[in-house]
């Protein structure tokens, strides 16, 4: 009687499971004429890089093969010089699958990206670590019909704050800005203002107080929290890029005259709308609150941990005291 094994030898064909195997619609890997070749240690890397595989050099890629690259989208560091990938809405209507695409290409959520394009303002999409990988995406968003703009944050100068103003006279044809805690003023002439820029300062501070009885245990005392926001408008001059800040705390608003309110925050919105008045063909911005969720995705808010120490209450009895330092976004 033929056992289960001589049955199945009949039947089936020694060669019958190679058919069974997904056939590949691809070549494997990359022709040698698609290969990137490093100038710096004369070696060929695959074309989804933009650096050298073997030395980290900056490789030249073409514009018929940039189509292979995959951009890595490395999150920066606070302290790294990057490049600020900047989306700029047109009047042309998007196809129904631009944001499906989009959202793909640069890694977002499809419901971010429709925001980002229902706000209709010039928004930072990414920060990228090199110029080349900024070029890439802008090229790839460019046939889907997406404009954008590459700014460096060398550029951008944001280590450099504007000066602080302390007061501002109005003139006919002129405003003069005297400074803060400094025996300095500066004019702008009525042509010469450039751009006005309504912002805000946001605060939020937690204080803890922690028992510590052994080494390594811990207990919450008590926690306070205090959050606070707080109005500024910056102000820039055509030949000067620094800029001018008015901030509340501080400022004389005496200029407003009979205007002048007892809140700070209501002279703030007065002197905004006064400035606007004095230069109508200046840049008026006051949409920061509005877009401030969708800039703290690019342009992170920080945050630092500061402790007062440990102090002692009694015999073996101590504490600390920590909170993080004011937490802002501008």
């Amino acid at each position: 009687m033929p056992t289960s094994m001589e049955k199945k030898s009949k039947t089936s064909h020694p060669d019958q499971w190679l058919s069974e195997l997904p056939i590949r619609s691809e070549p494997e890997g990359f022709k040698p004429e698609e290969m990137l070749f490093c100038d710096q240690c004369q070696r060929k890397s695959p074309p989804t890089r933009l650096k050298c595989f073997y030395c980290g050099a900056d490789l030249k890629i073409s514009a018929e093969q940039s189509k292979f690259l995959k951009p890595t989208l490395r999150k920066l560091e606070e302290w790294e010089k990057g490049f600020n990938l900047i989306y700029v809405p047109t009047e042309i209507p998007l196809e129904p699958n631009t944001t499906v695409q989009a959202a793909k290409l640069l890694n977002f959520e499809s419901a971010a990206m429709q925001r980002f394009f229902e706000i209709q303002k010039s928004l930072p999409l990414l920060r990228l670590e090199s110029l080349a990988e900024a070029e890439v995406l802008s090229s790839r968003l460019k046939e889907l019909d997406l404009k954008t703009k590459i700014v460096s944050d060398e550029s951008l100068r944001s280590d450099i704050f504007p000066r602080r103003l302390r007061r501002i006279e109005f003139f006919e044809d002129k405003i003069v800005l005297i400074l803060f805690n400094a025996d300095e003023i500066a004019e702008i002439h009525f042509g010469d203002l450039a751009a006005i820029v309504v912002g805000a300062f946001f605060e939020r501070k937690i204080e803890s107080t922690e028992s510590l009885k052994k080494k390594d245990e811990r207990k919450v005392l008590e926690s306070s929290e205090v959050s606070a926001d707080e109005m500024l408008i910056d102000i820039y001059a055509r030949q000067d890029s620094n800029g001018y800040r008015i901030e509340t705390k501080g400022f004389d608003f005496s200029s407003l005259g009979s205007e002048k309110s007892l809140l700070a925050k209501d002279n703030m919105k007065t002197l905004s709308e006064k400035l606007r008045t004095f230069s109508p063909d200046a840049h008026f911005d006051n949409d920061y609150v509005r877009i401030r969720a969708e800039l703290s995705k690019i342009w992170e808010v920080s945050e630092r941990n500061d402790s007062s120490g440990v102090i002692r209450e009694g015999m073996g009895k101590f504490k600390r005291v920590t909170g993080p330092a004011p937490r802002s976004v501008r």
